[in-house]
């Protein structure tokens, strides 16, 4: 989709040409929605769930999908897909979509659910293992080597909605019909609207809390890192260093997105802990650990959103949905450009 672009901005990049970053519109009239779940399979965007209002308690059951070579939309129905919010998905052998925890309406849970893209249909699975009267929100789910899911983020006691710093192991299959959580630690710090995403062997958590807007977690083996034309021309203008290096650490956030790749980290979005009343920004960051951990001002998009998602693939950065302003929730899908 990019690839004729991005190959030109690395040639722009290594003639020292100066370098914008901006979203540009990609499919309208999408499923409007915030805090969905989203994954991409075979060239396609799939979204589930989420809110169509700000602060509702009341999450959707829908599952669409976006062709990403026509842009267009379609609705998927099949009995049985499960009404959330706050929750995660991950692909799984380019056929299966894994839906991890999220608020149904009522508690927030630790359940899996299986979506079978080639059938059409849900696949039932039981799920054992997480501490009883505890659920997962707002947390995230990173694959493993290993093709264990390692599970981040915010569990409790539902009464008190009470936020942990532990990490959980999600282990399965589709053929057994059974999933596991085993606790890893206890060690990370509590988060709670976070992101996670690997940039070779680390683990970076981004936001979702007031300090410590970054931790970074080592001793994990982390899946072939997936290739992104984007994110090489991203990784290529911090070399040629076309972005400034901030000189101090961002503010903390949360409800932010962030896809990874090429040794680098891109962060859009999301609402910040700055001690005022704020409506979704739209900064956009990379962090880089090469030469030193930085992190570097990609400027202010037009498009402040928060409890968006946002994937990649091997030709495009893709965000859908999310808040912005006081109350707006959007359908409208967008893909990040690189200009010189």
């Amino acid at each position: 989709m990019q690839q004729t672009q991005t190959q030109f901005i690395k040639e722009k990049v290594q003639e020292g040409k100066s370098v914008t970053v901006e979203w540009e519109p990609l499919a309208p009239a999408g499923p409007c929605v915030a805090f969905h779940a989203a994954c991409i399979i075979r060239g396609s965007l799939f979204i589930h769930g989420g809110v169509t209002e700000k602060d509702s308690k009341l999450p959707s059951s829908g599952l669409h999908k976006l062709d990403l070579k026509t842009c267009q939309w379609t609705e998927l129905r099949a009995p049985g897909s499960p009404t959330l919010s706050h929750h995660t998905a991950v692909p799984l052998e380019e056929r299966y979509i894994i839906l991890i925890g999220g608020w149904n309406g009522r508690v927030r849970t630790p359940e899996v659910h299986v979506y079978d893209v080639k059938e059409n249909q849900w696949v039932h699975v039981t799920t054992v293992g997480f501490p009883d009267g505890a659920g997962l929100s707002s947390h995230t789910a990173s694959c493993l080597s290993s093709g264990d899911i390692l599970v981040i983020g915010r569990e409790g006691s539902l009464r008190t909605q009470r936020r942990h710093g532990n990490v959980y192991l999600l282990s399965g299959k589709i053929s057994s019909g059974k999933f596991c959580y085993t606790e890893y630690s206890s060690a990370v710090s509590s988060r709670s609207g976070h992101s996670a995403s690997f940039v070779g062997s680390k683990l970076c958590i981004i936001g979702g809390r007031s300090d410590n807007l970054l931790e970074v977690m080592q001793g994990f083996k982390s899946p072939p890192e997936s290739t992104c034309k984007v994110m090489s021309a991203l990784a290529e203008a911090v070399k040629a260093k076309c972005f400034r290096s901030l000189t101090k650490m961002p503010c903390g956030r949360k409800n932010h997105s962030a896809v990874s790749g090429s040794g680098v980290l891109f962060i859009h979005g999301g609402e910040t802990f700055d001690g005022r009343i704020r409506e979704p920004v739209g900064q956009m960051m990379l962090l880089a650990f090469t030469p030193l951990t930085q992190f570097y001002d990609l400027g202010i998009s037009r498009l402040g959103r928060a409890g968006h998602v946002c994937c990649h693939t091997e030709d495009a950065i893709v965000m859908h949905g999310g808040l912005s302003g006081k109350s707006s929730v959007h359908g409208d899908a967008y893909q990040l450009f690189v200009h010189t």
